[in-house]
């Protein structure tokens, strides 16, 4: 293209499908961001639009929780053990890879930095150090979070057996 041209308005196939696929990462990567600022609110009713009915979730040393009414229901009584108060614990991600399968389905891995705030100064707010291996899933409503399990790294090692040989997919 010359220094000065203008590009086209048109776009081929293929930016037409990377778009839809940027804009798919996007929609996945804001639910992530939702998701926590939903715990670390104390606010769960969003998650009714963030995960599916028949979510399965997996979180080492808290259980394992099945169905979305499950899932809510665990994460108020964690709100209350940590005090019942907002923004108690932070939940900091980074690092959100996404590997779509098909046009319906992706999964991912991000990174989970959890802070407790409540913490003096001088002690370590660090709660977790941990990864999020997801699945999402295209809903009628759009995206939906299908599956959670999360590998804790530090300050305690709680990993599944499946996790030292899963490989994070190429996209």
């Amino acid at each position: 293209m010359e220094p000065n041209a203008i590009p086209s308005d048109h776009f081929t196939e293929q930016e037409r499908q990377r778009l839809r696929r940027l804009l798919d990462e996007d929609d996945i990567r804001k639910l992530a961001i939702a998701y926590a600022h939903s715990l670390d609110q104390g606010d769960l009713a969003p998650l009714r639009d963030i995960l599916t009915d028949d979510i399965c979730c997996h979180f080492g040393p808290y259980g394992e929780w099945q169905g979305l009414n499950s899932v809510i229901q665990n994460f108020e009584q964690v709100f209350l053990d940590l005090g019942g108060v907002p923004f108690t614990s932070m939940h900091a991600g980074s690092g959100h890879c996404i590997h779509f399968l098909d046009a319906n389905n992706a999964t991912g891995r991000r990174q989970l930095m959890d802070f407790m705030t409540t913490r003096p100064p001088k002690d370590n707010p660090v709660m977790w150090l941990a990864l999020y291996d997801e699945a999402y899933q295209r809903t009628d409503n759009g995206w939906r979070i299908s599956s959670i399990s999360v590998e804790f790294l530090w300050p305690e090692r709680h990993i599944s057996a499946e996790f030292s040989n899963k490989k994070l997919p190429s996209s």
